[in-house]
């Protein structure tokens, strides 16, 4: 699959026509591109009533509620939001069907009519309402992203949202996966049962959720697209990559998510699977704990970032299948044509460890400093099959220049980083989430945020961020983007390595799964079915 185009000039070009120079108000986003109501009708109710499938993922770690585990509960075909990101990664309506600008701060969304959540109750203006009012007041990342004043509802299908701050990409904020519409009113009358089993509106529903083991999900007869081809689908959790692949081979399991490198060269010689690949969209990095003696000390996060060699970690990690990150954004999301990166040069990190005062005086091949020898713990897991294997290359790579990485691998990754005794940790994360760079920016780079495990704090970040979250013109939009991208490749927020692909083993038998959607967020859907 080739790259996807550039898209944040795209996406905002889009935005900028809401807002004329009088401030009036202009269809903001595309019509839908979802299948009508009526595609469900061309399908007998019964049809793939019996058909199931198995698919083998990474976590099943959290409740499939959105608020819980958006990243669960998005991709297994549970929950909606208003707008998803097309392959372009421009915002598309998705429960709702478009979006005016009314004003800086003011967008008027409408609402797809027919809409039904799981347990039959219809989805209007006034349920949209209490399910955003429910993201922002219970999970303070989304009271931040969002950043709304008020919403009311305007009629039984629109409703009118009023932001703090000036908002120019609410559709894309929308797209993130913790703004789910749910059914507000069963949340509260099911009480802690929801978690468990949230009442959505996606073509499938939860039957059955066993934390770590596995969730079953059936079909949703009220949905209000294209009818699912399944009658059921059971996910299992097995978080080891070999433990994927052999369900694969053995025809346990019709889909094996995320292959490693090695289980995709297997799988490509077996007539009877295939890799389904989509191109990067999420960093592969390690995370800097910036509040851990020596990574204070900028020199020495430079010599860190120097002595990786990006290239030959693509090469010999990925087996070619990724591209070598310099800063947090992949190829084709953001383009900054001036980027001062780190380059691999093991001669300049040895020079700066030197001048913070790091040296090997006993010729052990180790630094010391007042007596102390330079050793980092350096933290990996292997829930993504190239973790541990960049952290074990990073480990000799560090010692190349005279610093000791003691690895050590980890089952539970977020509350092993929370705890916060390590120096490096390997890591994989999203970054294109909203289709704007605003929502990385914010949650990963600023102080405070919410998935800013290093506690890196710079105010020039911070600033940059804010201004990025507020700036309406494209182009301006954009500059700002590339700076703050810039600032936190100079203080070295973190060390980036690489963009992976993200391959998928397959089954013949499935049918509907030709081209992965380049979002993994986007991974099951109606269309998937088997032979």
């Amino acid at each position: 699959m080739a790259f996807f185009s550039r898209t944040i000039p795209v996406f905002l070009a889009v935005l900028a026509l809401a807002v004329t120079a009088c401030g009036g108000a202009a269809t903001a986003v595309p019509a839908s591109t979802t299948a009508p109501l009526a595609a469900a009708t061309l399908i007998p109710a019964d049809s793939g009533k019996d058909s199931s499938m198995n698919i083998a993922v990474v976590f099943l770690d959290q409740p499939p509620d959105p608020l819980q585990a958006g990243w669960l509960a998005l991709p297994t075909g549970l929950s909606e939001t208003l707008f998803r990101l097309g392959t372009d990664f421009s915002p598309e309506p998705w429960l709702a069907t478009g979006a005016q600008q009314v004003d800086e701060k003011t967008w008027e969304i409408t609402i797809r009519p027919g809409v039904k959540f799981h347990n039959g109750a219809g989805m209007d203006a006034a349920a949209v309402k209490a399910s955003l009012e429910r993201a922002i007041t219970q999970n303070k990342g989304m009271e931040t992203l969002l950043d709304i004043a008020s919403i009311e509802v305007m009629d039984p299908l629109k409703v009118r949202i009023v932001t703090n701050g000036a908002s120019p990409v609410l559709p894309g904020l929308l797209t993130a996966n913790k703004t789910a519409i749910v059914d507000a009113a069963a949340a509260q009358a099911m009480g802690d049962a929801f978690p468990i089993k949230p009442v959505l509106t996606g073509p499938y529903k939860v039957e059955t959720f066993e934390l770590d083991k596995e969730m079953v999900v059936t079909r949703h007869d009220q949905y209000w697209g294209s009818l699912p081809k399944l009658g059921r689908i059971k996910y299992l959790g097995l978080a080891d990559a070999n433990s994927r692949l052999l369900a694969l081979q053995s025809g346990d399991v019709d889909i094996a998510v995320y292959l490693s490198p090695e289980g995709t060269s297997t799988v490509q010689n077996d007539p009877n699977l295939a890799v389904k690949s989509a191109a990067p969209n999420a960093l592969t990095f390690m995370f800097v704990n910036h509040e851990r003696g020596a990574m204070n000390d900028e020199r020495v996060r430079q010599a860190v970032v120097l002595a990786v060699d990006r290239q030959a970690l693509v090469g010999a990690i990925t087996q070619g299948k990724g591209a070598e990150a310099i800063g947090p954004f992949p190829p084709g999301f953001l383009t900054c044509d001036q980027l001062r990166a780190h380059r691999f040069e093991p001669e300049k990190a040895r020079a700066l460890l030197s001048e913070a005062g790091y040296r090997d005086t006993d010729g052990d091949g180790i630094v010391e400093k007042d007596g102390q020898p330079l050793v980092l713990d350096l933290l990996t897991y292997r829930q993504r099959p190239e973790l541990p294997l960049i952290a074990e290359a990073a480990q000799s790579m560090l010692k190349d220049i005279g610093i000791r990485a003691k690895v050590q691998l980890v089952e539970q990754p977020v509350p092993a980083a929370n705890q916060g005794n390590w120096d490096l940790f390997t890591w994989y994360n999203g970054t294109t989430s909203t289709g704007d760079p605003f929502w990385a920016l914010d949650r990963m780079y600023t102080t405070g945020g919410s998935g800013n495990r290093g506690h890196f704090s710079s105010s020039r970040v911070d600033d940059l961020a804010a201004q990025v979250g507020h700036a309406i013109d494209p182009a301006e939009r954009e500059r700002l983007a590339c700076k703050a991208t810039q600032a936190i490749i100079d203080e070295v927020a973190i060390v980036p390595i690489l963009f992976p692909n993200f391959n998928y083993g397959v089954s013949n038998d499935v049918v509907g799964f030709d081209e992965p959607h380049p979002v993994p967020m986007y991974f099951i859907d109606s269309n998937v079915g088997k032979r």
